[in-house]
């Protein structure tokens, strides 16, 4: 199937050994039941084929809100990060890990990898220097600062993903960026900061994310001069035209290619690629 064929949102590209393979909130009810876990594989970022569902046991079954999965690798073994959500336990992200990227996949623990109780999804495997850290959005919706304001936190990890180390720390808040606008009605209302995706460049750390501006969905771009835990000062607003949730990936070109969905209407989602240079 063609690319623009596929209804996603929060795509996700992940490139290995001559094929492009693609995942995200796919499937007929992305906001209830979420995601069907397919992973399409592709030559070329035109043609598509289904390749198989990622999680075929039933450790999700009980989750609704299945979204924005990522598949990364680390250390011989690939891992499968995904949004979900249960009622009796909340919002959070879980970490899945099989020995192929195609099959097998399994839960790598029996919680949330995200802190317990926050409202957290989005969240995103960063090695830098060696070291895992895992980013992640607490929700608008139920912020732990009780003040509306959705925000991005980044923790250590273990070095085999299995829990946070420390306290997490908030790098971005979508209340005070100057960018969000309020979302909401009656007395839930709040500031969107979410879909983070980080890089190193230039001994630098650049952390795209996405939130809800004037002009609708919009990707943003913030630079850390000064490491992981640093200061995350904007840099310019990357993407406006109704889509966000973004990720990198490099193609077999070796060009940085952006990938996000727009636009942010169901079911009209489509995945948008951009050359990172051409858009500065």
């Amino acid at each position: 199937m063609k690319r623009d064929e596929i209804h996603i949102r929060d795509p996700f590209v992940f490139a290995e050994n001559g094929k492009y393979y693609l995942l995200g909130t796919t499937g007929g009810d992305p906001w209830e039941r979420g995601s069907d876990l397919v992973l399409y594989v592709s030559e070329d970022l035109e043609q598509f084929e289904k390749k198989c569902v990622l999680v075929t046991d039933d450790s999700l079954s009980s989750y609704q809100n299945i979204w924005a999965p990522e598949l990364h690798k680390y250390r011989d073994k690939y891992y499968l990060i995904v949004s979900a959500y249960r009622a009796d336990l909340g919002r959070g992200s879980i970490i899945l890990v099989s020995d192929a990227l195609d099959e097998n996949f399994k839960r790598l623990t029996g919680e949330y990898i995200t802190p317990k109780g926050w409202g957290c999804l989005d969240a995103t495997l960063f090695v830098y220097r060696n070291k895992p850290y895992l980013c992640f959005s607490n929700e608008w919706t139920t912020p732990v600062s009780h003040d509306g304001d959705g925000s991005l936190f980044i923790a250590e990890m273990k070095e085999d993903l299995t829990a946070l180390i420390g306290q997490p720390q908030k790098i971005i808040s979508g209340k005070q960026s100057g960018i969000a606008v309020e979302i909401g009605e009656g007395q839930i209302k709040g500031y969107v900061a979410e879909g983070p995706w980080l890089y190193g460049e230039n001994g630098k750390i650049v952390l795209l994310w996405s939130t809800i501006g004037k002009n609708g969905y919009m990707v943003v771009r913030s630079i850390s001069a000064n490491g992981v835990f640093g200061e995350y000062i904007f840099d310019k607003i990357l993407f406006d035209r109704d889509g966000g949730h973004c990720m990198c990936f490099t193609d077999f070109k070796g060009e940085r290619v952006l990938a996000l969905h727009q636009p942010n209407v169901s079911p009209e989602e489509r995945m948008r690629l951009f050359s990172l240079r051409e858009l500065g």
